[in-house]
């Protein structure tokens, strides 16, 4: 196939050959002398095209991971969103697994730490977060396990830091009952909740 044109963008080439369109990084474009008028297979481009995306795919999640940590299914959807590429995607998460930059084991520790030592979540709540960020149910429940104690351990001092004003009269059971809703909604349960209120 005849190269027509060679486009610069930011972070690769479009090669135009025929009817089709390859994006290729500057790397693969110098090793492979690609100028246009130059006849190079359809194969070939296609090779380098599909290199060139993992290639960019890679550096982006590294870049990303510089950043912060990140959970297998969110680090996927961050993919796929720029990407929109499945094989591709599930190409660089095998990548990134196998050099150990994504653990959802690792993150998952990580992560319900900070939400019940920093944040003073209950484990309901850690529970549903961890869910949600796409950690698998017996990988939470091992999490949520490790953290139960101590995130009982810090029901009363959150229950004085937020409501303890509010609490003064014991014969006010509509405060009380808010109180008991509020505590609930950071992820403690109703019977440890009513135990530390009284």
């Amino acid at each position: 196939m005849k190269i027509t044109e060679i486009v610069r963008k930011k972070t690769y080439y479009e090669v135009h050959a025929g009817n089709a369109v390859y994006e290729i990084d500057g790397e693969l474009l110098r090793q492979y002398h690609m100028q246009e008028g130059e006849n190079l297979d359809e194969d070939t481009l296609e090779e380098l095209h599909q290199k060139s995306r993992f290639r960019r795919a890679y550096r982006r999640a590294c870049y990303l991971l510089d950043d912060r940590d990140y959970s297998y299914c969110m680090m996927y959807q961050k993919l796929m969103h720029t990407y929109q590429d499945k094989n591709l995607c599930i190409k660089v998460m095998e990548q990134l697994m196998q050099c150990g930059a994504i653990d959802d084991r690792r993150y998952a520790k990580k992560f319900a730490e900070y939400l019940v030592e920093r944040k003073h979540y209950g484990t309901y709540r850690v529970r549903q977060e961890l869910l949600r960020k796409g950690i698998d149910k017996e990988l939470t429940e091992q999490c949520v396990q490790n953290f139960e104690e101590q995130s009982l351990e810090y029901l009363p001092e959150v229950l004085a830091k937020k409501y303890g004003s509010q609490l003064t009269d014991p014969e006010d059971f509509k405060t009380r009952e808010k109180v008991i809703a509020g505590m609930t909604r950071l992820g403690y349960d109703y019977f440890s909740i009513k135990k530390a209120v009284e």
